[in-house]
């Protein structure tokens, strides 16, 4: 089998990482910022950092983005401003992305 692309393996494991701290120290955040459920935030609250290398390690990406290209377009189009992360986190509630806690 091929090495994995150290650029899939490094963003790969910043976003596990990111996740299981989200998980085990800031749970709603996890879930609007991530899109992980409960059960989700259970498990990657407990995974090592070897847990998580051997993941990073797959060779494909291992999340994928939340919105789809409609949305995308429409925030390039954009560019960033300060209400845009509100804006994006209040679709995501409205919408459902979220579990109610």
């Amino acid at each position: 089998m091929p090495t994995a692309d150290q650029d899939i393996v490094d963003l790969n494991l910043f976003w596990l990482i990111k996740a299981r701290e989200l998980a085990r120290f800031k749970r709603e955040k996890a879930a609007i910022v991530l899109g992980l459920d409960d059960g989700l935030l259970d498990l990657f609250s407990h995974l090592s950092i070897d847990d998580l290398n051997t993941m990073a390690h797959t060779g494909v990406i291992l999340f994928r983005p939340r919105f789809r290209s409609v949305l995308w377009r429409q925030i390039i189009k954009r560019g960033s401003s300060p209400s845009l992360s509100v804006q994006l986190q209040t679709l995501l509630m409205a919408a459902g992305e979220t579990p109610s806690r």
